[in-house]
């Protein structure tokens, strides 16, 4: 019976060794359609009069095969004409319906033809980690006063938005009339770069014997294994689960300079 037991103590002991590192194993990423073998293109562009939803947007896409067309992640259809549009910012995708590759995302913007129109000024980006960006609009047209919102907040007189993190901002404006218009898509960036400040926190960490130096995939050894699985190295330093127990915890102001280049879009930069 002792016997016994000793052999499955070793028996465990060997699965330990041998998957010590396997609870912290990324998954390969799956191989995905190029969205640029897609064509999307924008036909024509019809503005709306102010206060109206009178705009058009019409896409297609170059080739025999069949798709279906989105606009603002709405649902997929074979309608390639987008009607009853008011002013402001739409993303338009198409796919194919044979093997549901995605197109990359179009941005149209309808405009008012009379009336209220915004434009932005200036951008500047956040340090990582603070609220330090800045937006500023300035507007043309429209009946005083003007009000702006950024992301849905409560309106404010100013054009001018400060104390912004990171991410993306959509800036509406509206006039006395209640004729809106409309900038989507602002981004906020850290300037975070891989080359000056992730990689060598990955290579130092993770890319080491027995884990993701090419004894596991994968291999954390070449900047494409660290970029093309950079939102879940984002998810696992953030929970603290990566390094693996027994090795250096990461700093806190580690963990925040993974987040700011994830966020940023995980630029090769």
């Amino acid at each position: 019976m002792k016997i016994q037991y000793n052999r499955l103590l070793i028996i465990l002991s060997s699965i330990l060794f041998l998957y010590g590192c396997e609870y912290e194993r990324i998954a390969d990423p799956v191989n995905q359609c190029d969205p640029q073998s897609i064509e999307l293109i924008v036909e024509s562009v019809q503005n709306t009069a102010c206060a109206q939803s009178s705009g058009e947007i019409v896409v297609s896409v170059i080739g025999d095969d069949q798709y279906e067309y989105q606009i603002n992640s709405g649902g997929f259809s074979d309608n390639n004409i987008f009607t009853g549009l008011s002013a402001g910012s739409y993303s338009v995708q198409a796919r194919a319906t044979d093997s549901n590759c995605l197109s990359e995302e179009i941005d149209v913007s309808i405009s008012n033809e009379d009336g209220l129109q915004i434009s932005l000024v200036e951008k500047n980006n956040a340090n990582c980690g603070e609220n330090t960006g800045t937006i500023i609009v300035e507007q043309q047209g429209g009946i005083e006063p003007i009000e702006y919102i950024i992301n849905e907040n409560a309106a404010q007189e100013s054009p001018e938005f400060t104390g912004l993190s990171n991410g993306d901002y959509t800036i509406v404006a509206r006039d006395a009339n209640g004729c809106e218009d409309e900038i989507s898509g602002v981004e906020i960036m850290t300037g975070i770069s891989f080359s000056n400040n992730i990689k060598s926190i990955i290579t130092t960490n993770c890319a080491v014997s027995g884990c993701h130096n090419g004894s596991q995939p994968p291999n954390f050894s070449t900047d494409e294994n660290i970029i093309q699985n950079a939102s879940r190295i984002k998810s696992r330093t953030g929970n603290e689960t990566m390094p693996p127990a027994g090795r250096p915890d990461l700093t806190e102001d580690e963990i925040q300079a993974i987040a700011c280049w994830v966020d940023d879009g995980a630029l090769d930069n």
